[in-house]
């Protein structure tokens, strides 16, 4: 642990850095591209911009700051496998598009991200051989179940079914290895946050029986709610389903929940916002493992509230409307 003692202090440092609220409200609040422009770079963000039209290039720009975050976690931790868990989703992310663009026979670069643990090329030509393996071991063998669903089905949702439980899978399993109790809390809660969004969902889509059998096949494993748990919430409806949940341990999320108009947005938000809470809770680690994770998600919460000022504005929202669906910063 005390490996950690160089590095925690070093990333205290960096986390000056991160975009807070007052900063984001800044952003919400400048006039014009050219005062957005000019915000971001004072801020120590990179700006991506056209090359003929000067415009911003909105996701280029968001990429590059998580590509920093990613690079320098990678250059301070010193050992990299407690970290490891937290590329996953982005080599889930790749792995699903690197098959679809091969059964589409569409190029599938636009669609991936470089934060993973292999390399876009690497998951690129495991789509195109068949063979995955290198990717974490739920990830492996669900990639060769979803190509061969696909091809049975012809139903592309398979493949984000199956890769996504997986990725929860590999997930948990790597936290749980890494001896890190704050990493296989937030992983457990990601998992419980994730199923409850996913019941409110499907029932909203008013799909019956044919929700029900989606329901089953997409709920995740691993978390503190019972898979009859959470088919019981199911059932019971979503006015039921939050008052059930405000009796576990995500009770201020209930209630977060009910403080809202109760839409998707704002539901989305009060989850994110309550692991938020729970992330935060590395401020006060002296030093270690917990330091470096909290960082990678505040960098990766920093982004979100980027993405959506930045979405906002371009589609002309107003400024409440925008920061009604900012979450919680670190910072």
């Amino acid at each position: 642990m005390t490996d950690y003692l160089y590095h925690s202090a070093r990333i205290r440092t960096l986390e000056g850095a991160i975009l807070g609220r007052e900063k984001l409200d800044r952003l919400l609040s400048a006039g014009s591209e050219e005062e957005l422009l000019a915000l971001l770079r004072e801020y120590g963000v990179s700006p991506v911009t056209d090359a003929e039209s000067g415009r911003l290039l909105r996701e280029e720009t968001l990429l590059g700051i998580l590509n920093r975050a990613y690079g320098e976690i990678k250059a301070l931790a010193p050992d990299e496998a407690v970290l490891l868990l937290w590329r996953y989703p982005y080599d889930c992310n790749n792995v699903k598009a690197a098959i679809k663009g091969f059964i589409r026979e569409i190029d599938p670069r636009s669609m991936m991200f470089d934060f993973g643990t292999q390399k876009i090329e690497t998951v690129i030509r495991m789509a195109e051989i068949g063979n995955f393996e290198g990717l974490a071991p739920a990830m492996a063998i669900a990639a060769d179940e979803a190509v061969r669903a696909f091809a049975k089905t012809k139903n592309p949702q398979q493949i984000d079914l199956l890769l996504d439980r997986a990725c929860y899978a590999d997930m948990l399993a790597a936290a749980r290895n890494s001896r890190v109790a704050f990493a296989e809390r937030l992983v457990r809660e990601k998992i419980d946050l994730t199923n409850l969004q996913i019941i409110v969902r499907i029932l909203r889509m008013k799909s019956g029986e044919s929700g029900r059998t989606l329901l089953r096949e997409a709920l995740l494993s691993g978390g503190a709610f019972s898979q009859d748990f959470l088919l019981s919430l199911f059932e019971a409806g979503e006015d039921v389903l939050w008052d059930r949940v405000y009796y576990t341990e995500y009770g201020k999320l209930s209630e977060a929940v009910a403080a809202t108009d109760r839409s998707l947005t704002a539901v989305e938000r009060s989850a994110d916002n309550f692991l938020m809470e729970h992330i935060r809770e590395a401020k006060y680690v002296s030093y270690g493992p917990e330091v470096l994770i909290a960082f990678l998600q505040a960098h990766e919460y920093e982004v979100r509230n980027l993405r959506i000022i930045l979405a906002g504005k371009a589609a002309g929202l107003s400024a409440e409307t925008i920061r009604e669906r900012i979450r919680e910063s670190y910072v």
